[in-house]
């Protein structure tokens, strides 16, 4: 990736630092050095630190004792992400329900289908990307601007924490749950959209938990 001089710098150098941490480029409690990055991409060090104060606020960098380092996510980090999307998304469907429109639909009907397709391909990274649409298709229908804000966070954090610690692999399961909560979802099955959305969320911690035998290995 490279700097467009036509675009706003720290936009674009917050972008690349994010591509970056969230594809394993920099490793947990790296030291993320203001100068080197400038070096790097051939800008100033203002657009540069101003980029590094947006990802701090992200939660992706942590600055500590003068020094900015790549998030290093503990297993009880984890947990608590997990704990606050179960609830958070167990409300999107139950609004998305009410609020979901034919659009909406069509798109979770496309997302199901690349997403066997990727599934049976073995195309992890794809299988990522596809899993995290599907999700946000839901939370986007539910209409809620501050509950779409909140999940945007813990959004980043959850894939962050997937590629770091897990390498991004995936429960067997879940491509047909999501079917399932596309289903309930357009039939209007609150109780069981809702009871199966934490399922799939606990499901999806345990997966992480269990794949976790030496945190941060790579």
């Amino acid at each position: 990736m490279r700097i467009v001089k036509q675009e706003s710098l720290h936009l674009q150098a917050y972008s690349i630092l994010k591509q970056g941490i969230l594809e394993g480029e920099f490793r947990p409690a790296e030291r993320i050095v203001e100068s080197k990055v400038a070096n790097r991409l051939g800008i100033s060090r203002g657009p540069i630190r101003e980029a590094i104060r947006m990802l701090i606020q992200d939660g992706l960098l942590t600055y500590n004792n003068g020094y900015v380092r790549v998030y290093q996510p503990t297993i009880q980090d984890v947990i608590d992400v997990f704990q606050c999307r179960e609830s958070l998304e167990a409300l999107a469907i139950s609004l998305a329900i009410h609020h979901i429109t034919d659009e909406e639909k069509a798109q979770l009907k496309q997302n199901l289908q690349a997403t066997y397709q990727a599934y049976q391909q073995e195309k992890t990274i794809e299988l990522g990307k596809l899993d995290q649409e599907f999700h946000d298709i839901i939370i986007d229908a539910s209409q809620n601007k501050q509950l779409v804000e909140l999940l945007e966070v813990i959004r980043t954090k959850i894939h962050y924490m997937r590629i770091c610690m897990v390498k991004g692999e995936f429960y067997t399961s879940f491509v047909r749950e999501h079917e399932q909560l596309a289903q309930l979802l357009v039939r209007g099955s609150k109780e069981e959209a809702i009871n199966l959305m934490k399922k799939h969320i606990k499901k999806g911690l345990d997966g992480v938990l269990t794949h976790i035998k030496k945190p941060f290995s790579r």
